[in-house]
């Protein structure tokens, strides 16, 4: 897969504040400038969210409530409300940093949806109740595994029976050689895209012990033990996937719809 060079640069200066290992942290500065500081980091940022926000075609009747887990500054919320104006859906945005909402009330603004913001930490708590769609786009993996589990269960006890969740992640590949290939590929990726080599290497060294991610199978067992069914994946392209998951098996009902009277018709044919 090509990668085009892009005129967009990250503003290496952000990367110069972390220069102490293990020293990332989302703070008021960061939420300045985290849109183009995670266009200029994640592969193919636009392309996942433009998956998330045409999921809900299927995923997000009318009237229903989405939950964003980490909504920094309500991208995919935006993305999401202005694709389907007329459903009147209702959106909770948790974030544990203040600004980060605040630049999302300011994007959101404008948009026919209810808005809730909750300024705290996934961990300690979720406030919605009876998700459509529950959103984890690149958030579970600043958790530690026992957090990370409580959220996924929390999430799952305040879906819908039949509620999907979608996680974004960087993966941790078990072979080395193709980790070695990932990070590789992945620095290559972020150089076209405006980040030099020290900022780069900054940004690696202040997520060490930051950072906490799963291999696949790992990843795809906690979702499991959590009470998610059905796990895809739906992207992925060497350490960055994302999975979609429902909140009961389709033996247990039928999510996008209930067909049982056409199949009634037809034995009746």
């Amino acid at each position: 897969m090509m990668v085009e060079p892009t005129t967009t640069e990250a503003n290496p200066g952000l990367m110069e504040r972390f220069q102490v290992p293990g020293s990332w942290e989302f703070t008021p500065e960061v939420a300045e400038e985290f849109d183009d500081h995670v266009h200029a980091s994640v592969p193919f940022y636009d392309d996942i969210q433009q998956l998330v926000s045409g999921l809900s075609d299927w995923l997000a009747p009318r009237g229903s409530v989405i939950a964003d887990l980490g909504a920094s500054t309500g991208t995919t919320a935006e993305l999401i409300a202005s694709r389907h104006p007329e459903r009147k859906l209702t959106f909770h945005l948790y974030d544990s940093q203040t600004n980060m909402l605040n630049i999302a009330q300011r994007k959101l603004k404008g948009v026919d949806a209810i808005i809730h913001c909750h300024a705290t930490s996934i961990e300690n708590g979720l406030a919605h109740n009876g998700a459509s769609m529950t959103l984890a786009l690149f958030t579970l993996q600043f958790l530690d595994p026992v957090d990370r589990a409580t959220v996924l269960r929390s999430a799952r006890g305040r879906s819908r029976p039949h509620g999907a969740l979608i996680v974004a992640e960087k993966l941790r590949l078990l072979d080395p050689r193709w980790q070695e290939i990932a990070i590789s590929s992945s620095h290559d990726y972020k150089y076209a895209h405006g980040q030099n080599a020290d900022a780069v290497h900054a940004k690696e060294r202040s997520l060490r012990g930051v950072l906490n991610p799963l291999s696949d199978l790992e990843q795809r067992r906690l979702l499991n033990d959590c009470g998610w069914r059905g796990v895809e994946t739906l992207f992925r392209w060497h350490q960055w996937v994302v999975y979609a998951a429902f909140a009961s098996d389709i033996s247990e009902g039928r999510p996008l719809g209930d067909h049982s009277e056409t199949r009634r018709c037809c034995v009746d044919r």
